[in-house]
């Protein structure tokens, strides 16, 4: 079990998840990267229901025949988690390139098909690149359907994480009230009572 597959799933979607991937990316000295390797990536997919265990179990097998191949999806995860990161809390047209392209890299991967009277995107073949296809796809999904002022960083400056602010008057402070707020309520009275 990795440290990936236990991760506080606080963002509220899984492309703001992956962005949480990374703790205390505000604290240079505690920072984590908890992707370090394709089988974290996958352990965090699966915990965070992007694949299930049996397409888990087929992509990691997938990954022991082409080391290559996982290690460019490993990439590729980094690189749209950074790019949702610097699109949420910087805005601007290069982090939208960078999601704009793993997305279209993840379109060429899927097929439309009918599916319970419907038609979904499914995808064409499981292969290593699906994790990292569905986050990209799942991405583009959150970010054309909301405003990006929806999605906050903690009040927290240490911790980093962002959350999908879902409260009626848009004024959620901290990605878990219990945690990083709670830290927070402590220093305040800390403060007050040291005057």
């Amino acid at each position: 079990m990795t440290t990936a597959d236990r991760l506080d799933l606080r963002g509220g979607h899984p492309a703001i998840d992956l962005v949480n991937t990374v703790a205390w990316r505000g604290d240079d000295a505690r920072r984590i990267d908890n992707l370090v390797d394709y089988s974290d990536v996958v352990a965090w997919c699966r915990h965070a229901g992007v694949v299930s265990a049996t397409e888990a179990s087929d992509v990691m097998r997938a990954a022991r025949s082409d080391k290559d191949s996982a290690e460019r999806a490993v990439a590729r995860a980094k690189r749209l988690r950074e790019a949702l990161h610097a699109l949420w809390t910087d805005g601007g047209s290069a982090a939208l390139a960078t999601i704009g392209v793993e997305y279209r890299t993840a379109v060429q991967h899927r097929e439309l098909r009918p599916v319970d009277g419907r038609v979904a995107w499914m995808d064409r073949t499981r292969s290593v690149f699906t994790p990292v296809d569905r986050l990209a796809v799942a991405a583009v999904d959150l970010i054309t359907e909301i405003r990006c002022d929806r999605v906050k960083a903690c009040d927290d400056a240490a911790c980093g994480w962002l959350f999908l602010d879902s409260s009626h008057r848009q004024n959620r402070r901290w990605c878990s009230a219990a945690d990083c707020g709670n830290r927070d309520r402590a220093r305040r009275h800390y403060d007050r009572v040291r005057g």
